[in-house]
């Protein structure tokens, strides 16, 4: 069975969207897994589906918005992400002044997103395997 990390991430966008719209904190890992009913191991696979469509459209970072919770900053795994405390706050003064699109901007990134993360998948696999 494959997994599709780019309907996860079209899960996970309305609500780091309406996070994001209402200026509110980001969520953790865990919350943001359990929201879209995956474990929070999945986190940085649709993550980064998120982040290569923020960084091809010229957005803000919108993943992250989601934060590991002990330090309330990014993950290691998360690429493209601020990794100091001033870098983060700025990334998240950027992502709450932004105007955001809901679900159709998205949607236009279907084919190169989705082909991206079955690589991304099947790379992970064999690192993990092997």
């Amino acid at each position: 069975m494959r997994i599709d990390h780019f309907k996860r991430a079209q899960a996970a966008w309305p609500l780091l969207v309406g996070r994001a719209a209402n200026s509110l904190p980001p969520y953790t890992y865990r919350e943001i897994c359990d929201e879209i009913g995956v474990h929070w191991r999945s986190a940085p696979y649709f993550l980064g589906v998120i982040r290569r469509y923020c960084s091809a459209s010229g957005l803000p970072p919108l993943q992250v918005l989601v934060v590991n919770a002990a330090t309330r900053l990014p993950g290691q795994g998360c690429a493209g992400t601020p990794r100091t405390r001033p870098a983060y706050q700025a990334a998240l003064r950027a992502i709450y002044a932004h105007r955001w699109p809901i679900a159709a901007a998205f949607q236009k990134a279907v084919a190169v997103n989705h082909a991206i993360t079955s690589y991304d998948s099947a790379q992970v696999g064999n690192r993990q395997n092997g």
